[in-house]
């Protein structure tokens, strides 16, 4: 399973950002292969509308679940359509923590 998460950089000793639709990069971690990748998010500096447009752009990267720290109600709308799960988490953490957890 592919699983987005927000990340503040693009390393696993970064931090979590606490925005969805805003975050510089995810993280996607493939729990079978245990690859890690970081995905720049262009849709960051939108005007409007970002969290569906990133929505559609974690679907479009087969991504099954979203960690994150809270996901607006139009982005959910979204992810709800490609059936992507979201699991709320508490900030303050890194990505290497987060991984770690998933994996346990």
């Amino acid at each position: 399973m592919r699983i987005a998460i927000p990340a503040a950089t693009n390393k696993t000793d970064g931090m979590l950002d606490d925005r969805f639709g805003r975050c510089p990069y995810f993280c996607i971690f493939n729990t079978e292969t245990g690859e890690i990748v970081f995905k720049e998010n262009n849709h960051r500096n939108g005007a409007g509308g970002v969290g569906p447009q990133v929505s559609e752009f974690l679907a479009g990267n087969e991504v099954a679940k979203v960690f994150a720290v809270e996901v607006g109600p139009k982005a959910k709308s979204v992810l709800d359509k490609f059936n992507i799960q979201v699991q709320t988490i508490k900030y303050g953490q890194t990505i290497k923590q987060i991984i770690e957890t998933i994996n346990q």
